[in-house]
């Protein structure tokens, strides 16, 4: 016996503000609302945990602040605060202030800890070594080419902090049975002139090198 296919009930399609390509997707049968592409609100809601990237023509060509300055915040939440730069973002025009901008994130293992959040580097000025004070910063550069700093406060250079990467102390270790000696790797075992008489003859015994030739 066949069955009957049950008549589904048609549902008019809006004729008003908002009829047209969402018109299409509307759901005639109980759940068919699952299957609609997500709204606009929705997809405006969500969010990434981290800030966007700034755009080429908004990024910041010349950095005065690195990892390790003093800054003073002028603006925001922290406004009056001052710190050290634990990191630079020139990607996104951003920095990190140690113990300013923390928020309040939980880890995998279930416990709740405090971290530094990035803030704007307009927001940001270099305090001065001199008077304790925020001040702007001029460039200058050596013969050689090197940047200095000057501020425009007390009129005195302001040095660059150290590289962190140069602070950091190579580890030692003790040499193994399995080790390489250093004579040995600096050892020359390479010889072009040898390597390039073999592939001369290996090409000469190829006829893909030698056709036409009797």
């Amino acid at each position: 016996a066949m069955l009957a296919a049950r008549a589904l009930p048609a549902r008019a399609l809006p004729t008003g503000r908002g009829s047209g390509l969402w018109a299409l997707f509307a759901a005639p049968w109980p759940g068919a609302s699952l299957c609609l592409p997500p709204s606009f609100d929705a997809a405006r809601c969500d969010r990434r945990f981290f800030p966007k990237m700034a755009k080429k023509r908004d990024l910041i060509r010349t950095w005065k602040i690195r990892s390790g300055d003093q800054v003073w915040v002028n603006s925001g939440k922290e406004k009056g605060n001052s710190g050290e730069v634990l990191l630079c973002d020139p990607r996104r025009n951003m920095l990190k202030v140690k113990g300013l901008n923390v928020r309040k994130v939980k880890d995998d293992e279930g416990n709740y800890r405090f971290i530094e959040k990035k803030i704007h580097y307009s927001n940001c000025a270099l305090v001065d070594p001199v008077e304790g004070r925020p001040t702007r910063v001029s460039l200058t550069f050596t013969e050689e080419g090197d940047a200095i700093r000057i501020s425009h406060r007390s009129g005195h250079v302001i040095p660059w902090p150290d590289n962190p990467r140069d602070l950091k102390t190579q580890v030692e270790h003790d040499e193994g049975p399995k080790d390489t000696k250093p004579e040995k790797a600096l050892q020359k075992t390479y010889d072009y002139h040898a390597d390039h008489e073999a592939l001369r003859l290996a090409r000469l015994t190829m006829s893909k090198y030698n056709r036409g030739q009797q």
